[in-house]
């Protein structure tokens, strides 16, 4: 077999086991470059659909994200295409964007976490998680979800709709970038819907940049009448406004779910099916090294952020985005520092070995947990 694969995709080695693997920059994948590849496998910057793969020998289609945007799935179906993508494979590495994003934010604003409301917009794979993490931190929790909401859904989070929550202290956004039905999330928050946040409110986004009008958000944000912000995407990627970076508290190149363990398990999803669909057997994963020992004391938000901050530093990115913005094609960068991306662990890579004061146990228990689930 030959299979075309994104460059950016770690742990691809299997596949090597029967298969030619080809790396190529995701980006700007042609049809010319698929050649006699059967399985092709990317990630969110490749737009997949029928001007890519018409004529072409390709019979399945693998993402190694979360979301489908990017993917033309009623062609594939029409012809004949397998697909397969890896829901909640960053889940864990998003949820610590997140959480570490609510400090900052919260510090900003000379807030306590536990005194604070967050709405969690879109309960899905990582919704869930970051839901679960900030309850645990002592935060009042909201979430809203339409489609869970009509399904049915008896979760530990009370569902509203969404302008019912906009009035949240935090409004964390967790949705599919979807452009038509009554449950459409392009411009979710729109002029009016960001009109009605005020400075004294914070909005974090890591699902898709166009959930946000950003034009909109950077106006209101010009006249300081906006909510304090974090953005991890931008509506115009790989472009990124230098107004609205220098706007936000912090900003990042869509890389809030890029942890190491976050891409291998997408890649390892990706295997899985790419196997069953073969009928071949998956070989077994080769176990991990003996997880290296954090021995940090957590008794305040601070220490918390510090712990967080020992694995991944937000602000790193925010300086390292603002750096590209001043290169001759800030484009280019961007997708530069998405390819380049230093190896950044969860925190489960590590063992927690400190004392915790009772206030941040359960927070740090899922942390440390490798399903980041309290036992």
């Amino acid at each position: 077999m030959h299979i075309i694969a994104d460059a950016n995709m770690p742990g691809l080695e299997p596949f090597e086991a029967f298969a030619t693997v080809e790396r190529v920059d995701g980006r700007t994948l042609t049809r010319e470059q698929l050649g006699e590849a059967e399985i092709l496998l990317v990630r969110s910057v490749t737009r997949v659909d029928a001007t890519l793969l018409a004529g072409s020998r390709v019979r399945f289609v693998g993402s190694a994200t979360i979301g489908t945007d990017h993917v033309d799935l009623a062609y594939l179906a029409q012809a004949g295409i397998t697909f397969a993508h890896a829901p909640g494979c960053n889940a864990r590495a998003v949820a610590e964007y997140v959480l570490q994003s609510v400090l900052l934010l919260c510090a900003a604003q000379g807030r306590c976490p536990r005194e604070t409301r967050v709405a969690v917009v879109g309960l899905g794979n990582v919704g869930r998680r970051v839901a679960d993490w900030l309850g645990a931190l002592g935060m009042t929790v909201h979430g809203c979800d339409p489609l869970l909401e009509r399904a049915g859904y008896a979760g530990p989070v009370s569902l509203a709709p969404l302008d019912q929550v906009l009035d949240a202290d935090i409004i964390t956004l967790h949705v599919p970038l979807t452009r038509t039905g009554d449950d459409a999330t392009w411009h979710l928050l729109d002029k009016a819907r960001l009109a009605r946040l005020g400075p004294q409110q914070m909005l974090i986004n890591t699902c898709r940049g166009p959930v946000i009008d950003n034009a909109a958000l950077s106006r209101q944000l010009a006249d300081g009448a906006g909510p304090l912000t974090v953005l991890d995407v931008w509506e115009e990627e790989p472009t990124v406004p230098p107004t609205l970076y220098q706007q936000v508290l912090m900003g990042s190149p869509h890389i809030a779910g890029y942890s190491l363990e976050g891409k291998l398990k997408g890649t390892r999803m990706l295997y899985d099916a790419v196997c069953e669909w073969a009928g071949r057997e998956a070989a077994a994963e080769a176990a991990g090294a003996d997880a290296p020992v954090l021995r940090q004391s957590v008794a305040s938000d601070a220490d918390l952020l510090a712990l967080l901050q020992a694995a991944y530093r937000l602000d790193d990115d925010y300086r390292r985005l603002g750096d590209s913005l001043a290169e001759a094609a800030p484009a280019a960068a961007f997708d530069r520092l998405r390819k380049q991306y230093p190896v950044r662990h969860e925190l489960h890579h590590w063992q927690h070995d400190g004392p915790v004061a009772d206030a941040w146990a359960a927070i740090i228990s899922r942390l440390f947990e490798p399903d980041g689930i309290a036992r």
